[in-house]
């Protein structure tokens, strides 16, 4: 398996994780701060709603103008901020803003990624490796989804943010480890 294609896993692991440490309560910290259901609706509807038209902002922006591994690292950066901000929460309106900056985060990452990962695969193992790739990640998603219920019961949201955040900001600093030079598209 290529260096870059480990890399990704494992960012990919750490961000998606540390957002499963939130899904499955998320409407509970959204009570907790006075909020609703529908609230918890809205905030992830904006958050979908924004990163569709940040992906067309962004798809505007020249290709070289920023490093791919850098354009990542800056993306997870940006979530990380947004899970912290959590801290600071204290109505809906605020996780609607939280929720906007998490989106930017997301978007500035996932088309360097998915460029990165293209030019990265071995030709004729494509399925084998994506199949493996969901499947690691979607198993530590699980894991993380039924461990944030228990550590927020344990040690509160807050903390719970900061692992996330800190999740976030560890695929940034590996994001850096990519290996730009020579990537070119598999044919």
């Amino acid at each position: 398996m290529h260096k870059n294609v480990k890399i990704l896993l494992l960012t990919s692991i750490l961000i998606h994780s540390g957002a499963n440490l939130l899904a499955p309560i998320y409407a509970i910290f959204i009570k907790d701060i006075g909020g609703d259901l529908m609230d918890a609706g809205i905030a992830i509807g904006i958050y979908a709603l924004l990163k569709g038209v940040f992906y067309f902002i962004f798809g505007r922006i020249k290709e070289d103008l920023f490093s791919k591994k850098v354009m990542m690292c800056i993306g997870y950066t940006v979530m990380g901020i947004g899970y912290l901000c959590y801290v600071f929460a204290k109505e809906p309106m605020d996780v609607f803003l939280i929720q906007g900056i998490i989106s930017l985060g997301e978007t500035v990452i996932n088309p360097s990624w998915s460029a990165i990962i293209a030019t990265s695969l071995e030709k004729g193992k494509e399925r084998h490796l994506y199949a493996n790739f969901f499947g690691y990640r979607s198993i530590f998603e699980g894991i993380a989804a039924i461990l944030g219920g228990l550590f927020a019961m344990e040690f509160g949201f807050n903390v719970l943010f900061g692992v996330m955040a800190s999740f976030a900001i560890a695929s940034g600093l590996l994001s850096l480890l990519i290996k730009e030079q020579n990537l070119k598209p598999i044919t």
